[in-house]
């Protein structure tokens, strides 16, 4: 039997479409590439730089050194060490047997954070698979996290906030799963994510928040059940922590997080979400006006996310990593919006509706951001030299016999593995009367340090002692200095230290 075919004019319309489709998927393939190009860049240098990016990751990586060689990790805040460890132990645990293994200090953390990193971008597209069927929307809330270069820079810094974005966004999309799927087991995953989060970091506790909430308004019982289950967890963790660290835990965490508030610190934060995220952030809003029952839990995680950001981020010493669990909460709002706002389909049909407009803040996220990244990178690139030739200066006078105060803590990290005082936190701590101060100021004036490293000379009359964040000694512990030390070096370089060995009477 004979098959007859026809050739049929095709609608110029579908051809249409078709074409705007096909030109859409492109320009979101050459976007992901650019993602992809941002990560693999800090890939390459976290995998190359044998020096700090910020001073709490040296901190974190000699807390985890000491931690794995026996020394503890929640601190008496009257004895030495004068340091505290501010976040749960398991980014610290993790990250010291790395390096007792063998792993260098600094890349043991960064590569938990950068496996963290990928898995929360994939997250990131896994949940709104849940809430909408638009393929399209999903692939834009994993390109707008990966996109986003403050998520990139903490991503590939070892210290704890990815990792806690991570085990967060976990338990979102698990919760999820169960909403949409009716899986049990999903729940329970839900939280004990939600509590490794907290265990993470303490202060990531809007994922666990946004179950919880949401299950009373649609599961009473089932919500009861769930909370007393994540909640008696997490009190018996915390409080066997704390026995067995002698109420160290408690001190650490918690009272000493509790740091004085400037509200300078609210401005600049402000300003940097606006500045990188203005696009995502109205797009979320948007769609948090016309949001469905179905989509409404990642907006009531964003928002807690958001209201933890702005609750935290006032105090003295918050830097950029208090937003990223906000910023991967918005860019999946973001892509639910496109979905129910029919963005996409609008766009390929060519619709006269201010909705196609959406683009523009779109476009201007990923330039905005892609740029943004590829100067971090060239950044990091040319200060690892500098910071090289800083800390390599001073290993003479770290690796001789004596005890070392240091305010330059790269170089205990390389050549120590310990630290005795943290400036920064022992004064905010003893200007709160949360701390003694009296066995640091016996030492200082009876000599017993070899060698100080300060950011500042001492003995210059115009210090500025007035900002809070600078790494300062109180008052008296640097009379003391002044008293019975003297300058020998000052090493230039991105921090610029100044050696202090003890006067010869």
């Amino acid at each position: 039997m004979a098959v007859i075919t026809t050739n049929l004019p095709q609608d110029p319309l579908s051809l249409n479409v078709a074409s705007r489709e096909r030109s859409c998927k492109l320009a979101m393939r050459w976007i992901a590439v650019l993602a992809a190009l941002g990560l693999a860049g800090h890939l390459a240098l976290l995998l190359w730089s044998r020096h700090e990016f910020t001073p709490v990751e040296s901190l974190v990586a000699l807390q985890s050194h000491m931690l794995t060689h026996g020394e503890g990790l929640y601190y008496d805040l009257n004895h030495y060490p004068f340091t505290v460890s501010p976040y749960g132990p398991i980014f610290y645990t993790a990250s010291g047997y790395l390096q007792k293994w063998g792993v260098f200090p600094y890349l043991g953390g960064r590569l938990l954070s950068f496996a963290a990193l990928l898995m929360s971008i994939w997250l990131c597209w896994k949940a709104p698979g849940y809430l909408t069927r638009d393929r399209y929307a999903q692939a834009a809330a994993g390109i707008l996290a990966a996109s986003t270069s403050n998520v990139l820079f903490w991503g590939t810094v070892g210290q704890v906030d990815v990792l806690a974005c991570c085990f967060s966004l976990g338990s979102i999309t698990a919760f999820l799963r169960y909403r949409e799927r009716g899986a049990s087991k999903a729940l329970v995953w839900s939280g004990v994510l939600a509590i490794l989060a907290v265990f993470t970091k303490q202060t990531a506790l809007a994922a666990g928040a946004t179950v919880g909430l949401v299950l009373l308004m649609e599961h009473r019982r089932r919500a009861a059940l769930w909370i007393a289950g994540v909640g008696t967890t997490s009190i018996a963790i915390a409080l066997t922590l704390n026995a067995i660290t002698h109420g160290g835990y408690f001190s650490d965490a918690i009272v000493a997080n509790i740091n004085p508030f400037a509200w300078f610190k609210l401005r600049d934060h402000v300003q940097y979400m606006i500045l990188t995220c203005a696009g995502v952030i109205i797009i979320a809003a948007i769609g948090a006006v016309r949001a469905s029952r179905r989509t409404a839990p990642l907006y009531v995680y964003a928002g807690l996310s958001m209201a933890v950001w702005l609750m935290t981020a006032a105090k003295t010493g918050s830097d950029l990593n208090y937003q990223v669990e906000t910023m991967l909460a918005m860019s999946m709002c973001a892509a639910c919006a496109l979905a129910e706002l029919h963005f996409f389909q609008s766009l390929f049909a060519n619709r006269r509706t201010w909705v196609t407009l959406l683009q523009i803040p779109l476009l201007l996220h990923v330039v905005l951001n892609v740029l943004l990244t590829a100067r971090v990178i060239a950044e990091r690139a040319i200060l690892e030299p500098a910071r090289s030739r800083e800390t390599a200066a001073l290993k003479p006078y770290v690796d001789r016999p004596g005890r070392v105060l240091s305010t330059h803590y790269d170089s205990l990290v390389q050549y120590r593995g310990d630290i005795e005082v943290e400036p920064f936190i022992y004064s905010t701590l003893v200007k709160a009367g949360r701390a003694d101060p009296r066995p640091l100021l016996h030492d200082l004036s009876t000599r017993q340090f070899a060698t100080i490293f300060l950011l500042d000379d001492l003995f210059q009359p115009a210090r500025d002692e007035t900002n809070l964040e600078l790494e300062h000694l109180p008052a008296a512990q640097l009379d003391a200095i002044r008293q019975n030390y003297r300058i020998v070096r000052h090493v230039e370089g991105p921090y610029g230290v100044y050696v202090y060995e003890p006067k010869q009477d």
